[in-house]
């Protein structure tokens, strides 16, 4: 068990410092269209369509509206790169929160055991929180 929890620490470490070589991030989404024009006799009406494009569309939320934006190519490889940065981190954070679970759970149950282990070793009952002083005056107060 020692190794096990010896290895989340090890892997809940290096997880912190994958998270320094995660570069600029942005939220959203990226798409690219192709569109029609709406002139009539355009090539992007006729029976087979060859449509206008491609475009790129940057989606986002902005205060809980959402904000689509029209962005160039050169600015769309850049937002690619920086959309992928994001849910790069969102995946390490996941993970870094399932690694903290096990390891906080393993902590937890060793902070009970050693109670546990200190109440049994004076004579107390095992496994029941101790009182406060000041619920133990006021229970020892005589009507």
């Amino acid at each position: 068990m020692a190794r096990s929890a010896d290895a989340d620490s090890d892997r809940y470490e290096k997880l912190k410092r994958t998270i320094a070589d995660v570069g600029l991030i942005r939220r959203g989404s990226l798409v690219r269209r192709f569109m029609p024009c709406g002139k009539a006799g355009c090539r992007c009406q006729a029976r087979s369509p060859q449509l206008h494009g491609p475009y790129y569309q940057w989606t986002r939320k902005v205060s809980g509206k959402t904000l689509t934006l029209r962005v160039r190519p050169e600015e769309a490889e850049l937002l690619a790169e920086w959309i992928e940065n994001g849910r790069q981190l969102d995946r390490i954070v996941k993970t870094m929160e399932r690694v903290a679970r096990r390891v906080t759970e393993r902590q937890l149950r060793a902070a009970r055991n050693r109670r546990e282990a200190k109440a049994t070793s004076e004579g107390g009952r095992a496994g029941r929180a101790s009182r406060s002083p000041a619920r133990d005056r006021r229970r020892a107060r005589p009507n």
